[in-house]
């Protein structure tokens, strides 16, 4: 398809990132690299592609702080042209790039995420020695969100926020939870949810998003999160199953929503018929921990001050010992930054300190799990501003029961 016609195609369908907001995050990236002591930067992992180039097409991304960044793509280099701003050069293979890729002093990579043979490869093809970790740099600058991004994820937080609403509706006794989850999904990509949810170099292949009751909920298996579920198989062993959900026990909504590549997160606890007093109870702690973060996710502040404060709240309650997990199987966290991928700076955990700023985006997921009962959640993602914490999730927060 010719290039004219590609670009007619695509923007009459999706829009695509403005180039006034890539050369902002390129600025600061090339900043930081400059601080670092990095003379260039190669690319590969998609999300990483994406906020610097606005693409995703498969390729690697060199930026070198003195010039113009260089798109060299396998495929599809027409449609990263319509994509991104940047030069894109069409390469067959990797040993292509020396052509148009010189390295020189400290190149930096994605040393958190790069699998050992196409290291072993870069070397060798470049014959370059000095080699670093850029993955700090970047997601350093993905910590910050722009203004446009903000927007998108305002966007994401309104599709979570009308698929929880949709769970509602349709839930009912003796629903499974797979086929609640699944219609909520549908109605969500419908909405245009893109899914694709990504978690740097960590596990999210097949994760529907949680829709979790009674004791299903408390399951524990891989994910490093609270709440895991059964799942519908040891391939696939978290998230919604094939359990059929009961009157009188919590059903925990655990989504995220992608809105042009960016995603929150949200959690919301409900019921049908009248919860267990224990479930209302623990649930009230959770809006108190709600009410402190509003106030207390400030620029300045320091996430283990953050951190440290919630397990206060949550220690001074009769369910301190199931405060995120149980027994052996609780986490060490209570917040952890969005954007292209699920789990970026900052992250609020226990003896990690991170400053927060204005524009960092946190989705924080305090809840309590009781084994073989049940568990309830409430997550906000939370914009920082000066005047404290903004949902950008903005459901009713209340304990839904019907």
């Amino acid at each position: 398809m010719e290039e004219a016609l590609l670009r007619e195609v695509l923007s009459s369908f999706t829009p695509f990132v403005p180039e006034e907001d890539l050369r902002h995050r390129l600025d600061r990236f090339k900043r930081l690299m400059v601080e670092e002591g990095f003379s260039g930067a190669i690319l590969f992992h998609p999300p990483d592609l994406y906020y610097l180039a606005g693409s995703r097409q498969e390729g690697i991304l060199f930026v070198d702080p003195a010039k113009e960044p260089i798109y060299c793509v396998q495929k599809y280099p027409a449609r990263a042209r319509t994509e991104s701003p940047w030069e894109v050069i069409p390469i067959r293979s990797m040993r292509e790039l020396p052509h148009h890729l010189s390295l020189e002093g400290k190149v930096g990579t994605e040393m958190d995420l790069i699998p050992h043979n196409m290291f072993q490869r870069l070397s060798k093809i470049f014959d370059h020695k000095e080699w670093g970790d850029i993955s700090p740099l970047i997601r350093a600058c993905k910590a910050v969100k722009t203004d446009w991004e903000v927007a998108t994820l305002r966007k994401a937080g309104n599709l979570v926020v009308q698929g929880y609403l949709k769970a509602l509706d349709i839930l009912e006794e003796g629903i499974t939870e797979v086929e609640l989850a699944s219609r909520v999904g549908t109605e969500m990509r419908i909405l245009g949810h893109e899914g694709g949810e990504t978690m740097r170099g960590g596990r999210m292949d097949g994760f529907l998003g949680h829709i979790l009751s009674g004791y299903a909920a408390t399951i524990p298996s891989y994910m490093n999160a609270p709440l895991n579920g059964i799942g519908l198989s040891p391939s696939v062993p978290v998230g919604p199953s094939m359990k059929r959900i009961a009157r009188g026990e919590a059903v925990v909504f655990d989504f995220f929503a992608t809105s042009m590549g960016y995603l929150v997160d949200m959690t919301r606890t409900c019921c049908l018929g009248p919860a267990p007093q224990k479930m209302r109870d623990a649930y009230s702690v959770l809006i108190d921990i709600h009410t402190y973060l509003r106030e207390h996710l400030k620029p300045g502040k320091g996430t283990l001050e953050i951190y440290n404060s919630v397990l206060k709240i949550a220690d001074k309650s009769p369910f301190k010992d199931h405060f995120m997990g149980y027994g052996d199987y609780r986490v060490n966290f209570i917040g952890h930054g969005v954007g292209t991928e699920i789990d970026e700076y900052p992250f609020i955990a226990r003896g990690l300190e991170m400053e927060l700023k204005e524009h960092m985006v946190v989705a924080v997921e305090p809840k309590f799990l009781f084994p073989q009962e049940g568990a309830v959640g409430l997550e906000n993602t939370y914009l920082i501003t000066p005047e404290g914490a903004e949902s950008l999730t903005p459901a009713p927060e209340e304990f839904w029961e019907k």
